[in-house]
This record gives structure tokens, C-alpha cells and sequence, in this order.
């Protein structure tokens, strides 16, 4: 494994194309025979007016016949979103949450009366929902929301220039990768989860800052941080989706159309992102400066 690792890194180092260095999140563009494709990594939640689509990110989306998002929730009407994920969601035993929690039961209980929830209004919800549910609630009352992400801003400048919106990925396919997790490592999410909502906005101010200032080391130190210790939830949440994506955007690239992808900004940094596993791949692979 290491000296895969090594191997890619170095790869991304040598067909990786520097751009003039910049502040901002950077574009990543990779040439095809006919084409072009853009990657943008995106922050899902953010405060009302802070992002804005300009520099490079501007100029790729005008480029962009269609654009690619993680999951094209457009397409999804209200009850189709609420089936999808409660099918996914909720314990098919109709276990509660503090039984699915097993032995760490008593650990969540009491991290959760530290960060002033209560565990019990979860039902039957499984460990993994509910350590999303928790972050998400947490940053909404610090003023995060996802209507204010980039995902929204891009969706809805592209529907109003009917531009294509198309996903990497179906809503199950990736409730699928938080669902298929074995129970250990969803314990491991929500424990995760309860320390998170104590601090949601220092930790993600940390976060935003090396996104705004397009820090990608800093962003791969955090992705390390994150799932230290966590290598299944690693492989689940990262490593399979990334190379999953990469066989659906090397599959783009004879495509006469340009298009825009827009994920997850720690999707695409350190030797397992994508820039990494296309470079890899021998495809030129340039980082633009907004």
C-alpha cells in the first residue's frame, strides 16, 4: 500500500501542470481527445452570499456544455427523497439507536448531553443518519445551510441558463456507500459526529479558510485528521466513490461537450483524489488559479 501510494504521488507530480499560484479554490482541468473536463471542489454548506461563482470557476462554468454534481437532486421530487432516504436510513430490524450504539451507548449518551441533544428523539434511526443529521444541525444554527453551498449556487445559475445537470452518482448509490458501513464504523461516525456538533463552527472556520485561500496541503492534513484511525470509513466515504468517479469522468473525456464536476473539495486533494487518480492514469492534468 505505501508504495502505491508513493507511486501515485509521484505520477501526480509529474503530469500535474502548475498554474501561477492564487488565492481561492483552485479549477482543475483535465484534457481529453475532444474535450475538456473541469473539477471544482465544493463546500455542501455555507452562510448566505458566500460564495459566488468568478475567476477560474466562472470562466470554466461558461466552458461547460453540462455540469456534474455529486447527486443531481433536481431530478428528485420531495416524497422521492424522503423514500429514498428513509429506506436507507432507518434500522430495517426497528432496532432504536441506543440499541444499534451497543456498547458505546453510554459513551454517545453522555457526549450527546455535552453538545445538548438528545439521542432518544432519533428512534430508529441508524448511527450513521444521525451523525449527519447532528452536523447538520448544528452548523444550521451557526447559519450554514446547504441552499447557501456551492452545489445549490451552481445548480441554480445552470438551471437558469438550461445547462444540462447531471450526477456522478444516484441519492442511493451514495446513501448506499453511509449505509453499507459495518455497525462498528457507523458508531465510530456518530461518536465522531457528537465531538463535531460541540465545535461545528471552529472546526469548520479551519476548514473554509484553507478553502478560501486554496491551501491544498492544508486541506490533505485535514482530510488525514479526519479519518485518522478510521480506515474503513475512509475507504467507504473517499477511496471507493473517488475511483468510482474517476471511471465515470476518464469515460467524459471523448465527449465532444465540456463539461463542469463539482464535489466535495477533500475529494480532491492528497494522493487518493481525483487529480491524483487521473494523473495516474496519464491524462495532462492542470490546476488554474482563480
Amino acid at each position: 500500500m505505501r508504495g502505491h501510494r508513493v507511486a501515485v504521488a509521484a505520477l501526480f507530480a509529474a503530469l500535474v501542470v502548475p498554474a501561477v499560484a492564487a488565492e481561492g479554490p483552485p479549477v482543475w482541468s483535465v484534457a481529453g481527445r475532444t474535450n475538456t473536463v473541469y473539477l471544482f471542489g465544493s463546500v455542501h454548506l455555507l452562510k448566505p452570499g458566500e460564495f459566488v461563482l468568478q475567476g477560474a470557476l466562472e470562466d470554466a462554468y461558461e466552458d461547460a456544455e453540462a455540469v456534474f454534481l455529486e447527486v443531481d437532486m433536481d431530478d428528485l421530487s420531495p416524497l422521492e427523497l424522503a423514500a429514498a432516504t428513509a429506506y436507507r436510513a432507518i434500522d430495517p430490524q426497528g432496532r432504536s439507536l441506543d440499541e444499534l450504539m451497543g456498547g458505546d451507548a453510554a459513551l454517545a449518551r453522555d457526549r450527546a448531553r455535552e453538545a445538548g441533544i438528545d439521542l432518544s428523539s432519533f428512534g430508529k434511526l441508524e448511527p450513521w443518519f444521525a451523525g449527519l443529521t447532528i452536523v447538520s444541525l448544528a452548523l444550521a444554527r451557526g447559519g450554514y445551510t446547504a441552499d447557501a453551498g456551492v452545489e445549490r449556487v451552481v445548480q441554480d445559475r445552470a438551471t437558469a441558463d438550461e445547462k444540462e445537470i447531471l450526477g456522478l452518482e444516484t441519492l442511493d448509490e451514495q446513501l448506499a456507500a453511509l449505509d453499507s458501513m459495518e455497525i462498528g464504523v457507523q458508531r465510530e461516525f456518530l461518536l465522531k459526529a457528537l465531538d463535531d456538533a460541540q465545535r461545528p463552527a471552529d472546526a469548520l472556520e479551519n476548514f473554509l479558510r484553507s478553502w478560501r485561500e486554496g491551501d491544498d496541503e492544508a486541506l490533505a492534513r485535514e482530510l488525514a485528521s479526519e479519518f485518522a484511525g478510521a480506515p474503513e470509513l475512509y475507504r467507504s466515504l473517499m477511496l471507493d466513490r473517488n475511483r468510482n468517479w474517476v471511471e465515470r469522468i476518464s469515460g467524459l473525456l471523448d465527449d465532444p461537450r465540456d463539461y463542469l464536476v463539482v464535489v466535495g473539495a477533500l475529494h480532491l486533494v492528497g494522493p487518493d483524489g481525483l487529480p491524483a487518480l487521473l494523473a495516474a492514469r496519464g491524462l495532462r492534468v492542470t490546476r488554474h488559479g482563480p
